[in-house]
């Protein structure tokens, strides 16, 4: 499964309206495609860096958006939490500005990808970003490499649930993969039955939280 397919999986699965009123976190060339493969409408792309080649509206930090309370329906942000020098904050920001959701797509703490950081096949810091774009790319755009932050289920549930204790959320995750380091037939094959049998263990990780304020849920004990 490529990450392009996955992504546009995730939004179709998530965002049933073309006509939502989107804003992308962290948006690249890639986002751009993704939304204008699926017809969105309404779509606002940011990023830190101000990068009008790359029809950037306008640039945004991640975790302090300048973007009043619920704003948008929905806030989605793809690969770009983990460059974040504050994820979990970004992860509430992004819940702050939404009014009925947020799709976040980011890697899964595994043990197959520590693993993989320590054979050298997967990287704990991104230099890769940092050598590609020399000043920029790394944590909060800077020319320091950042640490690919990577998520458990528990820590969004127990994020989520500390910021908005009275509502009963409804959080979805699903799975996916991308393997970069081997084009062998076989290895794919290996992979592909092995995360067929151990689901969680694969890099691609969607988080999607439910925030439409027609199918939220408050806790018995909470009166409004």
């Amino acid at each position: 499964m490529s990450r392009e397919k996955f992504y546009s999986t995730q939004l179709n699965n998530f965002i049933k309206d073309k006509n939502s009123k989107i804003i992308v976190l962290g948006a690249g060339n890639l986002d751009m495609k993704v939304f204008k493969d699926l017809n969105f409408n309404n779509v606002t792309f940011t990023n830190l860096e101000n990068s009008t080649e790359n029809k950037i509206d306008f640039n945004q930090n991640i975790h302090d958006l300048r973007i009043n309370d619920g704003k948008f329906d929905y806030c989605v942000a793809h690969a770009c939490v983990h460059h974040s020098s504050r994820p979990h904050q970004a992860i509430l920001e992004l819940y702050r500005v939404s009014s009925k959701g947020i799709l976040v797509i980011e890697a899964r703490d595994t043990l197959l990808s520590r693993i993989a950081c320590k054979l050298n096949l997967s990287e704990e810091y991104e230099l890769s970003a940092v050598k590609k774009n020399k000043n920029t790319g790394g944590v909060d755009n800077t020319n320091i490499p950042n640490y690919v932050y990577r998520w458990t289920e528990r820590e969004i549930i127990k994020l989520i649930k500390s910021y908005k204790p009275e509502i009963n959320h409804k959080i979805t995750f699903e799975y996916g993969h991308q393997l970069k380091f081997s084009d062998s037939f076989l290895v794919k094959f290996f992979f592909k039955v092995f995360f067929f049998i151990f689901k969680k263990q694969q890099n691609l990780f969607s988080i999607f939280i439910e925030k439409d304020k027609n199918n939220l849920k408050f806790h018995n004990w909470y009166k409004k």
